[in-house]
């Protein structure tokens, strides 16, 4: 039993980290600073400390920096005046957690689930030349070189951290679903699907984010296209695209095409069980750094994936390895159209993307949060 705290830091959290402080359970101490907790079947230990601040809001940039910056502070002031002598667990959520370091003298290990400024740079939030990113970069290699662990989520994450890290001091841990909470569902046993009358549909379905990002738009353009009303299209999740979406449906009159909120989560093993085709987008600037977590829950349901990315991504090279469904240019709509039809009308290879996606699952399971415990 390790006599010290350890203290994680994610200010927008779920069943990863969940997974991951339990991991830690020879820590006499755990405490977790959080704005949000998102728990399935498996709850945070009771023992652990929870220390709340702001939590992260996406609905606009705006609110979106503000939150990330509040909630930095609120980390600060938390590390400083109750945790100075634990040792620190970063997530880089906030972005500017993985500054934390330069304002405290802890011992700390840190997960980059996203590499800042590199990814502000990428989305246009920052130039690429400004001060700011030049500081940060030179901070990321002052503090990298001081983390007792370095870890990330894909071996293209990997590549952009080598030049703040030595290649030998990071460690890829692919992210994980949970079979057990997650599973396939018969439709005639799925209250989603009855509650919506979609028992005789084909269901196309995305459900996460609707930030600019994400090309869920291309969906829409797929169901005005599509002249077969078995074929309907479910849009689940809030964001900034949202009013978009909708006008996009209403201007094209859609009656195969549904934009519904997020669910309860209590509803997430049915409403991603329900697909026939389950879509997952990654932005162009994000594909070749990472998986969407999403994809990994929808191995769990056996559900064929449609994804939207870029050829070279990480997320095309998952698909490809494990034969799972097809990932396509977000312009390749006629080419979209004809995968779905595919599946639908050929109910042998429908079947051989869903026994695939649960071998591949398998493979992505809750103990890598164990590869996480600290040396």
């Amino acid at each position: 039993m390790n006599s010290k705290e350890l203290v994680f830091i994610n200010q927008n959290a779920g069943y990863l980290m969940i997974d991951i402080i339990h991991a830690h359970h020879h820590y006499s101490k755990r405490s977790f600073i959080t704005g949000n907790l998102a728990e399935r079947n498996i709850k945070l230990d009771k023992s652990v400390n929870i220390n709340k601040i702001i939590r992260y809001n996406r609905s606009s940039a705006v609110k979106r920096l503000f939150t990330w910056g509040w909630g930095f502070i609120q980390i600060v002031w938390l590390v400083k005046t109750r945790h100075r002598k634990a040792d620190l667990f970063i997530v880089t959520n906030p972005p500017f957690a993985g500054l934390l370091p330069l304002f405290c003298s802890n011992s700390f290990s840190i997960l980059v689930y996203d590499v800042y400024p590199d990814a502000l740079v990428a989305f246009n939030i920052i130039g690429k030349n400004s001060f700011i990113v030049r500081w940060w970069k030179k901070a990321n290699q002052r503090i990298f070189s001081k983390a007792a662990n370095v870890f990330t989520i894909s071996n293209g994450m990997k590549k952009v951290l080598n030049q703040y890290a030595a290649a030998e001091k990071i460690t890829v841990i692919p992210i994980w679903t949970d079979n057990g909470f997650l599973k396939p569902i018969p439709k005639s046993d799925n209250p989603f699907i009855q509650e919506q009358k979609w028992q005789q549909k084909f269901l196309v379905i995305y459900s996460g984010n609707l930030g600019h990002s994400h090309d869920v738009q291309v969906l829409v353009e797929v169901a005005a296209k599509i002249n077969e009303p078995s074929i309907h299209f479910v849009i689940i999740g809030e964001g900034d695209k949202k009013s978009l979406l909708q006008s996009l449906i209403e201007s094209y009159q859609l009656s195969n095409c549904t934009l519904l909120p997020w669910q309860d989560v209590s509803m997430l093993p049915y409403t991603l069980s329900a697909a026939d085709i389950a879509v997952v987008t990654i932005g162009k600037a994000a594909s070749t750094l990472s998986v969407p977590s999403k994809t990994f829950n929808l191995l769990s349901v056996g559900a064929p994936l449609l994804c939207i990315a870029n050829a070279q991504s990480e997320l095309a090279n998952l698909v490809d390895q494990y034969k799972v469904g097809k990932c396509f240019e977000a312009l390749e709509i006629d080419n979209m159209i004809a995968f779905i039809h595919q599946v639908k009308s050929d109910k042998n290879y429908q079947i051989q993307l869903q026994q695939n996606a649960i071998t591949a699952s398998k493979d992505f399971g809750p103990a890598n949060a164990f590869k996480f415990v600290l040396n």
